[in-house]
This record gives C-alpha cells, sequence and structure tokens, in this order.
C-alpha cells in the first residue's frame, strides 16, 4: 500500500531551478539540460504520493537535468489529490512513545493521517490514475518524444506505473514503445511475482532490506525474475539498512540517509546514461 508509507520522512531544503507548464494536458514541473544543450533524451517522474508539488522530486527532477543531459518532465498524475508533506509531521506524533494521556492526544494526529491516506488511496487508485498516466505517455511519444528515447521514474506509487510501462503492453500511434527504459526505488503496490515477470524493457530498481512494503523474500523473488531475464537489461539493487522512501525522504541531516539516497540517485543517472546512450530512433 503506498500511502501510509508515504506518510514518514523529511522535506528538505533547497530551491527548485525550473518551471511549471502545461504539457500534454496536464500540469507539469519542467527541469531542463544545462543551457544551450540539446536534451539527449526525456525522463518522465512518475512520484509518489506527494505528488507533483513535493520539493524532495522537484530538486531531484533538477539532479537528473543536470547529470544525464536529458529534459525531465513530472506531470501532475493525481489531478489535486495528492497528499500534503505537513503529514510528516503527524506521523511523528503517532509514532512516539508516552504517558496515556500522550497517547489520547494522539487522535489528532491520527485524524490528519487518515484524511490524507483515505482520499488519496481512493481517488488515485489504479483504474482512475492508469488511464491518465498512459494518455500522458501516448502523447509524448507522438510528439517530442518521436525522435529521443523516453525514460521513465517511478518513486513508491509510482514504482508501480513504471514496471507496468516496461512491461511494453501498448505501443504508440507510430509503432514505437511507450518507453526505452525505467527506474524505480521503493515501488509499492506490486503485485510480485507477476509485474516482475511481465517486464521486457529495460528497468532498474533500488530497494532497502528494511522495506515496510516489499518483504525480503519478495526482493528476492524479484531480483531472480528479472536478472534471469538478462542481467544486462534488468537489475534489483538491494541496499542493505535503508528503508521504505530513502531515495526520496530521507533526513539530511543523517549521513547514512543522505548516502542511500545518493546511491538511489546514482544508480538512476548510471541506468538513463546507459539506456538513452544505446537506444537508436
Amino acid at each position: 500500500m503506498a500511502a501510509p508509507c508515504c506518510g514518514t520522512g523529511t522535506l528538505h531544503e533547497g530551491a527548485p531551478v525550473g518551471r511549471e507548464e502545461t504539457v500534454h494536458g496536464l500540469p507539469c514541473y519542467i527541469s531542463e539540460p544545462p543551457s544551450a544543450q540539446d536534451p539527449k533524451g526525456i525522463i518522465v517522474i512518475i512520484p509518489d504520493a506527494l505528488g507533483w508539488k513535493f520539493i524532495n522530486q522537484r530538486i531531484i527532477a533538477d539532479k537528473f537535468a543536470k547529470r544525464t543531459g536529458a529534459r525531465v518532465y513530472m506531470p501532475e498524475f493525481m489531478n489535486g489529490n495528492s497528499m500534503d508533506p505537513s503529514l510528516f509531521k503527524a506521523m511523528d506524533e503517532l509514532e512516539k512513545k508516552g504517558s496515556w494521556l500522550d497517547t489520547a492526544w494522539k487522535i489528532f494526529p491520527l485524524a490528519t493521517a487518515v484524511s490524507n491516506f483515505v482520499p488519496f488511496l481512493f481517488k488515485n487508485r489504479l483504474s482512475v490514475a492508469k488511464p491518465r498516466v498512459y494518455k500522458f505517455f501516448h502523447d509524448l511519444r507522438a510528439n517530442e518524444g518521436t525522435s529521443l528515447p523516453v525514460g521513465a521514474v517511478g518513486y513508491c506509487w509510482g514504482g508501480k506505473y513504471t514496471f507496468l510501462l516496461c512491461s511494453d503492453s501498448e505501443k504508440a500511434i507510430n509503432g514505437k514503445c511507450l518507453v526505452d527504459c525505467g527506474f524505480t526505488a521503493h515501488p509499492s503496490n506490486l503485485s510480485v511475482p507477476a509485474d516482475a515477470e511481465a517486464v521486457v524493457l529495460p528497468l532498474s530498481v533500488a530497494c532497502g532490506d528494511h522495506d515496510m512494503v516489499l518483504s525480503i523474500d519478495q526482493l528476492t523473488q524479484m531480483k531472480e525474475i528479472l536478472e534471469k531475464k538478462d542481467k544486462e537489461k534488468h537489475e534489483v539493487v538491494v541496499i542493505p539498512g535503508a528503508t521504505h522512501g530513502f531515495a526520496v525522504r530521507g533526513n539530511p541531516a543523517e549521513p547514512k540517509a543522505v548516502e542511500f539516497g545518493t546511491q538511489a540517485e546514482d544508480q538512476a543517472v548510471d541506468w538513463f546514461l546507459k539506456w538513452f546512450g544505446a537506444t537508436k530512433n
């Protein structure tokens, strides 16, 4: 389940350098490669439950644009129904231990959590969100993505769609795959082994071995399935000590959290540089 696991973490500091525009009918955060440089490809971030305005993910988009030379899009796939980062504080309160009085006061952060989780899960269920996500990729591939490689990045909630896109179950109107490759960190809502078995396009996965969403048995099974197909096209990196959300919401004051986040970023950057360079259009 995506919602509760996306309610914990740390809000990062920084000033995103991209811009907001409407792209293929959706509000979108756009980060461009360094000035005077033609994009080497297009990366589309399908965010976690905090959505397209979440500053942590906008900072990551900027880093991807700078390091890969790609144009990065992060569309509003949730139609205004993302969760609010203020939920972090409520979840911190719920996790605190204390007296019976402290426990009684937890009814307030609990109400905040429920008021975020329930609408998010209902309004962003697969049958509602998938058509919105796929339409964007269809339109992208039929336009600026015709002559450029396209990659998908999925965090938590967005990880499911990265797996689905890498199953290559639908073609664009021009006959091309909707994406050329994908990367996902701590994906949620997966059906294991089915979603892994369906993958045919290059996919890189980063997960911690302390993930509340995917058990170590599921991760091991996923790794065996994907890498047995083709170790060049598929990889599953299990990071010892990392927990759910490490690629996006780790605490910058904790060296290990920074290390985990950097490792996921490096893994994604290396993957896109590899496959964007290999893609023939």
